[in-house]
């Protein structure tokens, strides 16, 4: 999938800011995927999304027009324990049993 963020301007949820508050992120790493992302990939799990990776991170967003609304955003390839609230819906749940498997998101 290419993607030009060049022409896009970056429109950060609460969420996706209380995520790189949280776990700690590098707001200026985070600027730096969304402007030059390594990589990008659709969210199978939810079309319409789209995932920029590079620099360890992977940020999960939408395109309206020409602004990227900012989602998400997690550690790439880092596989972490299924959440409660993940529990709920059933691509979590299929997460944890990858989780279990030691098989990440796949």
């Amino acid at each position: 999938m290419d993607i030009n963020t060049r022409d896009l301007t970056l429109t950060v949820t609460d969420h996706a800011l209380r995520t790189i508050l949280t776990k700690g992120f590098d707001p200026v790493a985070v600027r730096a995927v969304f402007s030059h992302p390594t990589r990008v990939t659709e969210v199978r799990a939810h079309p319409g999304q789209i995932r920029l990776i590079g620099k360890g991170l992977a940020l999960v967003g939408k395109i309206d027009g020409r602004r990227f609304t900012l989602v998400t955003v997690y550690a790439d390839g880092v596989l972490t324990p299924p959440r409660p609230d993940q529990m709920k819906t059933p691509e979590g749940r299929r997460y944890a049993e990858r989780y279990a498997r030691g098989l990440g998101r796949g």
